[in-house]
């Protein structure tokens, strides 16, 4: 080694204990000015730059050390009462746990243990289901492969938010994007999104899928008879809206299209099953019993 990048090598080792140092001098500041239940210290409550370089080499090492110190505070205790145990669950303080687990998906954006405890408690727990959909948009760019953070963020969508168009724009996107996307997904983006008053949308999202397959590929004649299903029940809510504007109300059965002439023919379902038209226009393909179902 040259006497130049000896040199080079002992000013970052320097500089790097420095960082190191002034980190731990704030994390104890902030120990003895705060109590613990109001806010707990770590290096997890460090900026995410200073927190990267602290972990070096070892970010995989640190993330998977302070995933598990979160599921440790979330996870249900056993304590010895009397001759036998007793199960506890823990008082979750919510805002320390999210710390750790963003600290962690800061340090590997792909750990899988991260955004499944996230998910596990925040939403349910917490009620901070905006953050918890942030760290599953985090994984699925970090993972674009993977099935389960796209399916726990439309989850999570629909769920909690009732926000069933994004959840199905969700699924059918990654029907698009996906490598080898589950076969369900776009059966069931479509469904979401239908069920979110966005039938146009969906679709087209459909037909969009369709363009990137071959007929021989698993799931595509499924995906073929909702889009069909989808387009049948498009041609009956333009025409019930128009019925409503001719006759002033919503129609009970689609055989009022015929009658009132607005419709010259009603469209086939692909599921074989008699399209039904709820008291507030919405059609559907797949409940006959829409009206009972009210």
């Amino acid at each position: 080694m040259t006497p130049l990048a000896g040199k080079c090598n002992s000013l970052i080792a320097l500089v790097f204990l420095l960082i190191y140092g002034v980190c731990l001098y704030q994390l104890e500041i902030d120990r003895k000015e705060v109590k613990l239940e109001e806010k707990e210290s770590g290096i997890w409550n460090l900026p995410p730059l200073l927190l990267m370089t602290a972990a070096g080499e070892f970010k995989g090492i640190m993330a998977s050390m302070i995933t598990l110190e979160a599921g440790a505070r979330t996870g249900t205790r056993v304590e010895r009462s009397g001759d036998g145990f007793e199960s506890k669950e823990p008082e979750i303080n919510c805002q320390s746990v999210y710390k750790m687990l963003a600290a962690s998906q800061t340090l590997d954006p792909s750990f899988q243990q991260t955004f499944i405890i996230a998910n596990s408690f925040l939403p349910w727990d917490c009620q901070m289901v905006n953050e918890n959909i942030k760290f599953l948009e985090t994984a699925k760019k970090a993972r674009p492969n993977d099935w389960m953070p796209i399916s726990l963020l439309a989850f999570n969508h629909y769920y909690f938010l009732d926000d069933y168009a994004t959840a199905g724009a969700i699924y059918l996107q990654a029907a698009q994007d996906m490598e080898n996307p589950l076969p369900y997904f776009s059966i069931l983006g479509a469904r979401l999104i239908k069920k979110g008053g966005q039938s146009e949308n969906g679709a087209m999202m459909l037909k969009s899928v369709l363009a990137g397959m071959q007929p021989d590929e698993p799931g595509f004649g499924d995906i073929q008879k909702r889009l069909q299903a989808l387009q049948a029940t498009l041609v009956l809510e333009k025409a019930v809206f128009r019925y409503r504007e001719k006759i002033g109300f919503w129609p009970e059965k689609p055989e009022q299209l015929l009658t009132s002439g607005i419709l010259k023919k009603l469209p086939e379902n692909s599921y074989d099953f008699s399209f039904c038209i709820n008291s507030e226009g919405a059609v559907f393909f797949d409940r006959p019993d829409c009206r009972s179902a009210q």
